[in-house]
């Protein structure tokens, strides 16, 4: 392909020859000729000016180099439009395996795939271009919109609803029951969880997530938000918009996290807790329940606390031996000082 054409797709500034040819896309490692890669910074222009790159992708404002460049805003997003380009996701054709096997009343719409012993319930309907693959079940009156990829073996439970353009990926399970006991003399009584799951568009969930049902009303996982593998959402849970949540991280019932929040790997996040719009959370903090996390504000640690105030913690900790180690002559010096007076004393009261 041209690299005029690349420079067009990413809307960016090109400097160099438009006709030359990229057949490929590469990185700054070991990048060979013919390909097109990327650099973040100004700073690797001149390593990348050195190798076998056909053309480098820029950030605006970057000086000239011996290559051709494309400068754009995002150099690394308009790098994954080149990746998009040269290696498309691949896509199974829409049809219906003969071994699916598809309940009652459903609506099915147009180029629709379902993949080999896929389970579609009664009442269910799927939306246009949607693909179900392999092994995956869809309970009674499940809802899916346009565009949707359900990867194989996923487990959606009856009642729950998917929007537009939603990506799951393997071993997720969508509305499986809350939990929800009540202390009923010795032993431990279920609360019947009779809600469902609803999950926006554009959502991205990995692999392993699971997302229990409610108790009443739905758990909720607003437009926009991508959540990494392993992770667990509770009954009840609100997930805002264009939220990243990140491996490991386990969010307790009725719990609410707003818009353009980063949860980062392993937090913990106890039950009615509340995150505003706009908070960072870093890896491994604890939030206790009930606990309010503050708007456009960055946390660490555990229990969780403001960024500012944690620093200070953490340095503290790093003195800690030292001030130890000061304690423990001090105490020496004072049991001998004690030690002396203690002598002084006898000796006085002898005279």
């Amino acid at each position: 392909m041209k690299l005029g054409k690349i420079a067009t797709l990413c809307n960016g500034k090109l400097n160099g020859n438009p006709d030359a040819e990229i057949t490929s896309f590469g990185n700054l490692v070991n990048p060979k000729k013919g390909e097109i890669i990327y650099i973040i910074s100004p700073d690797y222009l001149e390593k990348a000016g050195l190798t076998d790159a056909e053309a480098i992708i820029v950030p605006e404002g970057t000086g000239k180099s011996k290559k051709p460049t494309i400068e754009v805003k995002n150099p690394r997003l308009a790098f994954a439009s080149v990746v998009e380009l040269f290696a498309p996701e691949p896509k199974p054709e829409a049809a219906i395996h003969n071994t699916a096997v598809i309940g009652k009343n459903c609506k099915i719409s147009e180029n629709v795939h379902i993949g080999p012993y896929a389970v579609i319930s009664d009442n269910c309907a799927i939306g246009e271009n949607s693909i179900i693959e392999a092994h995956s079940f869809l309970g009674k009156d499940v809802r899916i919109g346009a565009g949707c990829r359900i990867f194989p073996r996923v487990t959606i439970y009856y009642n729950c609803v998917l929007g537009n353009n939603v990506r799951i990926h393997s071993g997720v399970v969508i509305g499986s029951d809350g939990f929800g006991y009540e202390k009923d003399g010795a032993a431990y009584r279920k609360i019947p969880q009779v809600g469902n799951v609803v999950i926006e568009d554009n959502v991205e969930l990995g692999a392993n997530v699971t997302i229990d049902r409610a108790t009443l009303g739905s758990t909720r996982i607003k437009n926009g938000t991508k959540i990494d593998n392993l992770v667990m959402i509770a009954h009840n849970v609100e997930v805002g918009k264009n939220t990243l949540i990140i491996s490991q991280v386990g969010i307790a019932g009725s719990s609410k996290v707003g818009d353009n929040c980063i949860l980062a790997g392993q937090v913990g996040v106890g039950n009615y807790a509340v995150i505003e719009d706009n908070v960072t959370v870093g890896a491994q903090c604890g939030i206790p329940m009930k606990k309010r996390l503050r708007s456009n504000e960055v946390y660490l640690g555990s229990p969780v606390r403001k960024i500012k105030e944690m620093a200070e913690i953490f340095a503290l900790e790093g003195m800690l031996p030292r001030f130890f180690s000061k304690f423990k002559r001090l105490r020496k010096d004072m049991d001998e000082l004690k030690s002396q007076i203690e002598t002084d004393i006898r000796e006085k009261d002898k005279d």
